[in-house]
């Protein structure tokens, strides 16, 4: 019995042990796999923080390119590059590259990131979609192809509603809502000048089609959720926002002379200047003017993509 009995006590102290060191080293495992997830978290933190701190010197300075080269955080060493076009053919007019790339003893981290580095008020066209025959100038008249941006990477913001500030509520308290299936204004609408009041500028809300006919010229800020007929010679001095998608800006007209926006065009949908030319002056009083009364809150760079 004693002899039993110590056999069976040795078998215990034994399998205990066992059971002890498996246990151990499983404790030893998840250790080791909890720092390796540390080290990864924070290599992957500090490369973030070099995405955000080369944003934010590029919203101080659109021009900056230098980058950063080994600087450490919580010893985490990371190294930060902006390309664009110059750099990198493949990128766009107007589009950067930031790569930052963090690394510790036991881990490293990359994150890449493409940004806009414009606001949409610096081109003369805004165009989710195509643009066809369209010649864009500058405030002095000089032909400039890289003021059209069309198939956009984003659209703004535009305070469209109608609440106390939105265009829509302006164009109502004006008396600028027109509801014709196709509106045509008089020459010099609404008032021969693209201010209201004072600062304010006309709003027009034109709910159908927009025609402005040969030779005519109208004022202000137009919300058109139709389509856009601008006859030989007509002019628009100010801005034609376009919401929907289906809407359309087209030139019409025999006359042979250009049609003119002095302003700019914002639009979801397309343009089509066959038949005659549609110019596009960037105005940029005007433009400015929107985006101050209507479209404030877009930054003046835009991460397009994140990873």
């Amino acid at each position: 019995m004693g002899k039993t009995l110590l056999i069976l006590l040795v078998g215990f102290s034994a399998s205990f042990g066992i059971l002890a060191r498996s246990k151990n080293e499983r404790m030893l495992a998840s250790i080791d796999r909890m720092v390796d997830h540390f080290g990864d978290y924070a290599t992957k933190n500090a490369s973030t923080s070099g995405v955000y701190l080369a944003l934010n010197r590029l919203y101080r300075d659109p021009a900056w390119r230098a980058g950063y080269n080994h600087r450490v955080l919580a010893g985490n060493a990371f190294s930060v590059t902006v390309e664009d076009h110059d750099d990198d053919a493949t990128l766009g007019s107007h589009y950067l590259r930031i790569r930052s790339s963090s690394s510790n003893v036991d881990a490293a981290s990359l994150t890449e990131v493409t940004v806009f580095d414009s606001p949409f008020h610096k081109f003369a066209v805004w165009a989710k979609d195509t643009v066809i025959s369209i010649a864009a100038e500058d405030s002095l008249g000089g032909e400039n192809p890289n003021l059209i941006i069309q198939n956009a990477p984003f659209m703004p913001k535009i305070d469209y509603g109608d609440l106390i500030d939105g265009l829509v509520a302006a164009a109502d308290d004006q008396g600028h809502v027109q509801t014709e299936e196709a509106f045509k204004p008089d020459d010099d609408y609404p008032n021969g000048n693209f201010y209201y009041f004072g600062l304010a500028p006309n709003v027009t809300h034109v709910k159908g089609n927009l025609r402005v006919e040969q030779g005519l010229t109208v004022y202000g800020i137009f919300i058109v959720e139709g389509n856009a007929q601008l006859e030989s010679g007509a002019t628009v001095e100010g801005v034609l926002y376009f919401p929907n998608a289906s809407s359309r800006l087209v030139h019409h007209g025999s006359g042979g002379s250009e049609s003119l926006v002095k302003g700019g065009v914002v639009t979801w949908g397309y343009i089509d200047g066959s038949g005659g030319d549609i110019v596009v002056q960037h105005f940029p009083v005007y433009l400015r003017k929107f985006v101050s009364n209507y479209a404030p809150s877009n930054p003046p760079i835009r991460v397009l993509s994140w990873k």
